[in-house]
């Protein structure tokens, strides 16, 4: 009995076209492999570019992660991102053997979409549609100056990048839609991935503020040069023992006139709003508690209070209390005026260190 024949398509699966897996690779370390059925090799890629990046953002931001460490995994990153672009295409060559190389002769459709991907219009250019070609280009460069300057819009260069990619697709001479499946995969991992980095950015500013020590005010706990990292947030809520990082208050700029309202400054909670604060005898009292201060550079040696902190102001002082204007000389700090507690040295790289974060008093 004759038994149907099956397909040759379906008996041996189309061999994996070389840039489109250079396409994949593109969007994410590993997908190249996986799209050329590579499992293993794909899964470990992808496996370790995630837990490289993780390592990365942690390095940079986390508070007991080495910065220098983090930089050096940026630097891994990249080599990892163009192991994994050459040997995805190498990949789906006899043997591994051919390296990469620009398609000669008749145009390819998947290297007019790679170039797309590195460049809106650039894909048009290669398929000599030199009029679309410019106006993709144009919004690409339009709409990511937009996205620069208003946040909102930050979806808004992925989406261009994405259907860059779509049109030369469609518009590339001989075009199918018999893989139709692969593009749409492709535009949409191509999105989320330029969203995600475009987003990076915003995400940094709203969550990391930089702040660099001006003075030796807070030494010997900071030295002038320090960078830090803040954690701003409106929910944040001053302990004793925090350093801050604030915004100069009226009095502090009435009495430094080249401290501009945008300028910031950095000192340690001592005092809380009701706490009674006292400064004598070389020592600081909190409601007639001697507070305990390993950090200082020396004890003071002036008199201050007692005082009570007034409500939604705090006392501050700098560890250097002998040099620092601080709140007593200059006042009490608003609420308003603290952008957040400094968490971090993460620069220079010999300096690198957490900064303990305060205590709550009972």
């Amino acid at each position: 009995m004759a038994h149907p024949s099956v397909p040759a398509s379906r008996r041996h699966p189309a061999a994996p076209d070389p840039w489109l897996a250079v396409n994949y690779a593109l969007i994410f370390p590993g997908l190249g492999q996986l799209y050329s059925r590579y499992w293993w090799k794909g899964g470990i890629l992808v496996a370790i570019a995630v837990t490289s990046i993780i390592f990365c953002v942690w390095s940079i931001f986390g508070a007991h992660g080495n910065t220098l460490h983090g930089f050096w995994a940026v630097g891994w990153l990249v080599v990892l991102y163009s192991f994994s672009i050459l040997d995805a295409y190498r990949g789906t060559q006899e043997n591994y053997g051919q390296r990469i190389s620009v398609p000669k002769g008749r145009k390819d459709i998947w290297y007019a979409v790679f170039l797309s991907q590195v460049l809106p219009g650039l894909g048009h250019l290669y398929i000599q549609q030199a009029l679309l070609g410019g106006l993709w280009l144009l919004a690409g460069i339009l709409t990511a100056w937009l996205a620069n300057q208003q946040p909102l819009l930050a979806p808004f260069p992925p989406a261009i990048w994405a259907f860059s990619c779509y049109h030369v697709y469609r518009n590339f001479p001989g075009h199918s839609r018999r893989t139709s499946s692969a593009i749409a995969l492709l535009i949409l991992g191509l999105f989320i991935t330029r969203l995600v980095l475009g987003n990076t950015p915003n995400w940094i500013d709203q969550n990391f503020i930089q702040s660099i020590v001006p003075s030796e005010s807070m030494v010997p706990t900071l030295q002038v040069g320090d960078r830090l990292f803040v954690r701003p947030s409106p929910r944040y809520v001053p302990q004793t023992g925090d350093i801050v990082v604030f915004y100069p208050p009226e009095a502090l700029q009435a009495m430094l006139p080249a401290a501009r309202r945008e300028n910031l400054f950095v000192k340690r909670v001592i005092g809380k709003p009701g706490e009674t604060v006292a400064v004598t005898g070389g020592q600081v009292l909190i409601n007639g508690v001697v507070l305990s201060e390993e950090y200082i550079q020396s004890p003071p040696d002036y008199e201050w209070g007692p005082a009570t902190v007034p409500p939604a102001q705090y006392f501050v002082l700098g560890d250097n209390r002998n040099d620092s204007g601080d709140s007593h000389v200059w006042g009490y700090l608003p609420t308003e005026k603290i952008l957040g507690r400094a968490y971090k040295i993460y620069w220079p790289p010999d300096r690198i260190q957490p900064l303990p974060g305060g205590r709550q008093r009972s």
